[in-house]
């Protein structure tokens, strides 16, 4: 065999490959799709779909409000301080 048709036998068995592949994962996607939540599933009921379950939502407070929460004061490393010195 030369060259070519070495290379040739790799790149049909690749294609091959990745198309098997793909297939397996599109049918463990629909299987997984019309799986029913148990009753074990704590997601199932209480929260809507488009609902995250395990984040909060982050809700930035005003610019100009003063709710007693103060601006921490930026981070400096040892060797900044100690060149400062």
């Amino acid at each position: 065999m030369d060259l070519i048709s070495i290379l040739a036998t790799v790149i049909l068995l690749t294609t091959i490959g990745t198309l098997v592949v793909a297939v397996a994962a599109y049918v463990a996607f629909k299987l997984r799709d019309k799986r029913k939540p148990s009753k074990k599933d704590p997601t199932a009921i209480v929260h809507n779909p488009s609902e995250p379950i395990f984040l909060t939502r982050y809700k930035p407070q005003k610019q100009g409000s003063q709710s007693g929460n103060t601006v921490p004061a930026p981070l400096t490393s040892t060797a900044t301080t100690a060149a400062n010195n």
